[in-house]
């Protein structure tokens, strides 16, 4: 017992940020959920091992490199209820932008049909990335991003951050204020703990969260005609 206690003790910092980086993914699940709910499957309603196995051998393999957050930024996801556009991103075009990933799932029920590929080293299951592909006119388009644990060439984690620290950064209000963009943010407060990119009505969502000292930062984003994404909502 004196031995485990002494291990808690030597490794206290690491297992903090450990419990933070899942806390704030958890809280950045929420925030995906509330705004575009994803609804779970009866196994019925997903494929058998072969016809996964079959169907995933395009889209996955290894060594797989995890999307920049920065890159993903600059995806437009699809909504399927409206006709096909040419920005949208199909499932091959972004395994052949972003490489091959470490998991693919296919679901069926009698409404849609959706895919989901995982990147990164997954954690108790989990994958830092998650993407959904949902089926539309035979083909899959980009419809929803979830990030733990994000990573960047542009941006580089920071730790001791307090709440106060994004007390500065402005919300939109109409045309009067732009509000902050998610660049601002990211460079001066870091890579956050998660981040989560998704399409409510015609306006693209990008939400990120903070494990700060004192608690939870979590920021929402819209993207505005310029392709800019602009702090909306603090919380």
């Amino acid at each position: 017992m004196g031995e485990i206690k002494q291990w808690i003790r030597e490794h206290k910092e690491w297992i903090l940020d450990g419990c933070m980086a899942v806390l704030a993914f958890v809280v950045g699940l929420v925030m995906v959920f509330v705004i575009h709910p994803v609804g779970t499957l009866s196994k019925e309603h997903m494929l058998s091992f072969p016809q996964i196995q079959k169907e995933s051998e395009p889209f996955v393999g290894l060594p797989t490199k995890e999307p920049a957050m920065e890159d993903l930024l600059r995806v437009d996801l699809a909504d399927i209820h409206g006709k096909v556009q040419k920005n949208w991103l199909s499932l091959p075009a972004f395994v052949k932008k972003f490489g091959k990933s470490e998991s693919y799932t296919q679901e069926k029920t009698n409404f849609e049909t959706k895919v989901q590929l995982g990147y990164g080293k997954a954690v108790k299951g989990i994958y830092p990335y998650k993407l959904e592909f949902q089926e539309k006119d035979k083909d899959f388009y980009l419809s929803v991003i979830q990030g733990f644990a994000p990573r960047s060439s542009r941006y580089k984690p920071r730790k001791n951050l307090k709440k106060e620290d994004f007390t500065h950064y402005k919300t939109m209000d109409g045309q009067k204020e732009k509000g902050s963009s998610i660049e601002e943010v990211c460079k001066k407060a870091g890579l956050p703990n998660s981040f989560s990119l998704m399409l409510t009505k015609d306006t693209q969502i990008a939400a990120i969260s903070y494990q700060a000292k004192d608690g939870l930062v979590s920021l929402t984003f819209e993207r505005d005609a310029s392709g800019q994404y602009r702090l909306s909502k603090k919380g």
